[in-house]
């Protein structure tokens, strides 16, 4: 799945500063584009071979007149009528030669390639950081990972030396140095098979040497070959020399390389989004069901919906979550996934009431809507929301659609707080509309209540941010979106404002917000 961004870091393309792999949408322009530019780079081919036999069969004629010349020009420069003839012809050929190296219609067709931008070096590192949150997510072993496998599943091609390799670089230039061990013994180990040139493998030992002075291993025997020519004599090395054997108190180094990465996740489940990553990885609530939690057919009394109730089932009563399955329907979401697919822009967030692009925050593709933008289809859609929690719409944000490809995510936060200015208040209610299934992957976890919400198209995800008692945030609602290993996720998602609701306290006096 690397190949292809590494492959066209050195082409020119429509990049416009997205990130190319964060959408499905978005790489099925970037697959589109390569066929575009093929289709030129081809046409310019065919020009410049056409002009350069052109110029060939030209020169050839030209060059035996010219040995014949050269045998008579003593007589030619005596006669004035030789002397034309000579001067016709050179200015002739003279002309007709700059005209074929001219090349006019070949820099016409390589200005429609010029005219793109390049994918450049921030794509690449944002792909390449992607796959790293995948791994660290999901625990997967970087000799799985090279080999496109995850729990006996494909999730992409093999990845070869080259593609090894441009992870060891972004591992050793982002100082992640138990990366560093896991690609580059990778790089190692598949560049001894034909060993290519994109590999500088001094660079590369010194990636290894260099990490395994940080984490303790000993390289040699980890990766069993001893031929790094490392300066053994040396008195850097011999000073740094027991850090590689024993920092980490490891008695064993012939460990296999394949557990490096369950030594390095010991350590980052110290961190404090240890509960976030077990239930991506699991893919399971852990969480007992009480006399509160059940299923059933929702109508809230109305008659409009007896012939077709709500199916919804109780997740937790604090917070108050509640899933409503085929809330959403196949024919609304085609149309709503369609419009999206125009024109997505880069997912942000927002801090201090700034919007920003950090990725390891959140990756993806979104799109907002207005009511105004489909309001039959976005008018029946605020009808059910108005049924099932009972609060107004008039007051709400728009709707916002996203599509997560290669590593999309969103990093664990509550949504209580309006990302402006408090005009509305803070986010009441939140619906989370899934509009893909992704089977095994791309969960919403709510780490604080050990709940994981599968993605099942057309279900609805509803959650309160806020005690109704007095608008604090119930720090329970946090939650956050697992990275997508494979496969394309669409969700869309709508905020319901304190702003016009029957509500046991005013909003407009909570000066200070605090969470619980």
């Amino acid at each position: 799945m690397l190949r292809y961004l590494v492959f066209f870091i050195s082409t020119y393309m429509f990049a416009n500063g997205i990130n190319w792999h964060s959408s499905q949408v978005i790489l099925r322009h970037l697959y589109d584009l390569q066929d575009e530019q093929f289709a030129v780079a081809k046409e310019y081919l065919e020009l410049e071979t056409k002009r350069i036999h052109d110029l060939e069969r030209f020169l050839i004629p030209i060059y035996d007149w010219y040995i014949n010349y050269s045998l008579k020009k003593r007589t030619f420069i005596l006669s004035h009528i030789d002397s034309l003839k000579v001067m016709t012809r050179v200015y002739k050929d003279l002309s007709e030669i700059k005209k074929l190296m001219s090349n006019k219609q070949s820099v016409e067709v390589f200005k429609r390639f010029d005219e793109h931008k390049a994918v450049n070096e921030l794509n690449i590192r944002s792909a390449y950081r992607s796959l790293r949150r995948i791994q660290k997510v999901y625990a997967i072993p970087a000799s799985e990972m090279a080999a496109g496998k995850y729990k006996d599943r494909i999730i992409g091609d093999p990845m070869n030396a080259c593609e090894c390799n441009v992870m060891s670089k972004y591992t050793f230039e982002e100082c992640d140095t138990y990366g560093i061990m896991e690609w580059a013994i990778q790089t190692y180990n598949k560049w001894l098979t034909y060993r290519p040139k994109c590999v500088d493998i001094e660079k590369l030992h010194y990636y290894i040497r260099s990490a395994s002075m940080s984490t303790g291993f000993n390289f040699e025997t980890l990766t069993d070959y001893s031929n790094l020519n490392h300066p053994e004599n040396s008195e850097y090395f011999t000073r740094h020399f027991s850090l590689m054997t024993n920092a980490l108190n490891i008695r064993d180094f012939n460990t296999p390389s394949t557990d490096i990465y369950n030594i390095y996740d010991s350590f980052e489940q110290l961190g404090l989004h240890k509960n976030f990553r077990n239930l991506c990885r699991t893919g399971k609530s852990v969480r007992p069901l009480t006399y509160e939690s059940k299923c059933r057919y929702q109508t809230k009394n109305s008659p409009y919906w007896i012939l077709m109730p709500f199916k919804e089932e109780d997740i937790s009563i604090n917070p108050s979550i509640k899933l409503y399955h085929d809330f959403i329907y196949n024919e609304e979401i085609k149309t709503i996934t369609k419009m999206a697919s125009k024109d997505l822009t880069d997912a942000a967030s927002y801090f201090d009431g700034k919007i920003i692009l950090i990725d390891n925050q959140r990756l993806g593709q979104l799109k907002w809507f207005s009511e105004n933008s489909n309001p039959v289809l976005f008018g029946k859609l605020n009808e059910r929301i108005e049924c099932i929690t009972e609060y107004s719409t008039k007051t709400a944000e728009g709707y916002q659609t996203v599509n997560y490809g290669l590593g999309g995510h969103f990093a664990e936060h509550v949504d209580a707080f309006t990302d402006g200015p408090k005009l509305n208040g803070n986010r009441l209610v939140t619906i989370l509309f899934y509009m893909t299934d992704v089977p095994e992957d791309g969960y919403t976890v709510f780490p604080n209540i050990n709940f994981v919400a599968h993605c099942h198209k057309g279900t609805a995800l509803v959650w309160q941010n806020l005690y109704l008692n007095n608008g604090t945030v119930n720090s329970r609602t946090l939650h956050g979106g697992c990275p997508v290993i494979k496969g394309n996720k669409w969700v869309m998602t709508k905020g319901l404002y304190e702003e016009g609701q029957h509500l046991t306290y005013n909003w407009q006096d909570n000066k200070i917000i605090t969470i619980v």
